[in-house]
């Protein structure tokens, strides 16, 4: 992935950042939930989180890569790589803690939030100057008032138009479910509630604990959220690639979408 490596915020020697390891999560999270015996996860679940936990360390990784690229200089585009990093890690670490605690509902939302923050910064990708793009960010601007490089307004749908076209339907069908859960719909609704069509019942819960959830529902879950994190990672890496070899981004003008 190929973008533009010009203006230079920052030189090396004038800037620092903060590099803080992750907190182990089991140690925060877990003795607060030590009360609740209740709480039981699939063995094959429970391993799915763990796995899910590691990729906080690609974000660190990433974080390395990215900042120390063409000499440590501090371009525009890094500050929005950076956020974006940030907010990925911590939107991980709400994700896992939904699934501990057995809220699938909150889980499912953070979906959308990870393909959003995924989103916006794919957005790089199909505007003209793509530190611009990050510092009007900075700003304040809403990128759905922004145009990318034919002057189309960047607004979600069409962000994941775009994006779904470059990385597969499956995106669009994820952005659809998961806005369900965002959005007043029939999504959380039947979280509340389970039919049983031969007995002509319902049941209705209303607990912040999971009822009627199955085991294949939450794999589903993070499935989703494990291929957005990684997507992530994928546009961080070109970017971090790009940025040690700005040569490459004067070789693609006019070809904005190649990797």
């Amino acid at each position: 992935m190929h973008l533009k490596t010009s203006v230079l915020l920052l030189s090396h020697s004038s800037f620092s950042y903060l590099h803080v390891e992750p907190t182990p999560f089991h140690s925060q999270f877990m003795k607060p939930l030590a009360h609740l015996k209740e709480i039981i996860l699939d063995e094959v679940i429970s391993k799915r989180i763990t796995n899910l936990l590691e990729l906080r360390n690609d974000h660190m990784e990433m974080e390395k890569l990215i900042l120390s690229a063409h000499g440590g200089d501090l371009y525009g585009f890094d500050l929005l790589a950076v956020a974006t990093l940030n907010r990925s890690m911590c939107l991980l670490k709400g994700f896992c803690y939904f699934l501990i605690s057995e809220n699938f509902i909150a889980a499912a939302s953070l979906v959308r939030l990870q393909l959003d923050n995924c989103l916006r910064f794919f957005g790089g990708w199909l505007v003209t100057d793509p530190h611009d793009f990050a510092l009007q960010i900075l700003e304040g601007k809403q990128v759905n008032n922004l145009n990318d490089h034919d002057g189309k307004k960047m607004t979600d749908g069409y962000l994941i138009e775009k994006f779904s076209k470059k990385e597969g339907p499956r995106f669009l069908t994820l952005y659809t479910h998961t806005s369900g859960y965002v959005h007043p719909s029939n999504k959380y609704m039947f979280n509340a509630m389970r039919y049983e069509i031969k007995e002509g019942k319902v049941h209705l819960k209303i607990t912040d604990k999971d009822t009627f959830v199955s085991n294949e529902l939450y794999l589903e879950v993070i499935d989703s959220f494990e291929t957005v994190i990684k997507k992530i990672l994928v546009y961080m890496y070109g970017w971090a690639h790009t940025k040690e070899n700005p040569e490459l981004s004067k070789n693609q003008t006019g070809k904005r979408d190649t990797i």
